[in-house]
This record gives C-alpha cells, structure tokens and sequence, in this order.
C-alpha cells in the first residue's frame, strides 16, 4: 500500500514486466484512482501518464536502472490531485491490440 499527503506531489512508480513483445510495443500508459473498490474503469476513464524505461541507454531521467514503470504524478504541483481517502489505483498498459487494466495498489492519501 502506498501512502502519501494531500497537501505533497511526488512520482508513484508501478514497476511493470514485460511477458510478451517489447517496450516498443507499449504505445500508452495511464492511471485511475476510484474510492469504490467495486468500480471498475473504462479505458477511456484513465489519466494518460509516463512510461519510465530504465531497460534503455541512456535510461530515462525519471526511470530506476533496470526498471520499466508507469510513473505518475499525484499531488497538487502539476499532478492529479486527490483529496484524503483510500484509492484503489488501476494501471492502463495499451498495445496496437490490446487494453491491460489492473489493480496494482490501494492509494492511502491523507
């Protein structure tokens, strides 16, 4: 579980594993934050972000060595802001055929 502070902007980073293709393959990533544990997402629903590839030379500058993330800014300097609550966070990985939603974490925002 991840937590953070409504009043903070930092990054969250959702490490994803490729099992099928490459990163080139990826041709969006985005996120979704829902209070109800029962709401699922569109794919239209979900905040288009940062596909961080730390696999590639020169990594990315936001990227962790060895890592490929979907990296989010959450907060409200340039963000999504989000008000006190527990969210549950989807993940959004599109490729030229396929939608991947997930639930990767549950958000604690105080």
């Amino acid at each position: 579980m991840a937590e953070i502070f409504h009043t903070g902007t930092e990054y969250l980073a959702n490490e994803i594993t490729i099992t099928r293709g490459t990163v080139s393959d990826i041709t969006a990533v985005g996120v979704y934050h829902a209070i109800n544990p029962n709401q699922i997402p569109a794919v239209g629903d979900f905040t288009m972000v940062t596909l961080a590839d730390g696999t590639k030379t020169p990594p990315d500058p936001l990227a962790e060595a060895g890592k490929i993330d979907v990296l989010s800014l959450i907060g409200p300097r340039g963000g999504t802001t989000l008000t006190p609550g527990d969210y549950q966070r989807y993940v959004l990985i599109q490729t030229a055929t396929e939608d991947i939603i997930r639930r990767v974490d549950v958000l604690t925002v105080q």
